[in-house]
């Protein structure tokens, strides 16, 4: 069962795309465009509000935010 954290990155993606219903685990956001250069800020800090975390952005590894399982793995996985 996804984390409650995770579930909140999820509906930050979707509440802003109103023609999606769902996104899956393994969907990558950033092909999609689910999640674009403009928006990928935005949801650094709405992962780090979620996991009560800062993330460095020079220390970013985009492969940790190409889909919710990868977000998951890097950022909750302790939670």
């Amino acid at each position: 069962m996804p984390s409650t954290a995770i579930r909140e990155v999820r509906e930050w993606i979707l509440s802003r795309h109103e023609d999606r219903d769902a996104v899956s685990d393994d969907e990558n956001l950033i092909e999609s465009r689910l999640v674009d250069s403009l928006s990928f800020v935005e949801l650094v800090y709405t992962i780090e509000a979620a996991a009560g975390v800062e993330i460095d952005f020079d220390a970013i590894d985009i492969k940790d935010f190409q889909t919710l399982s990868a977000i998951e793995k890097a950022f909750f996985a302790a939670a």
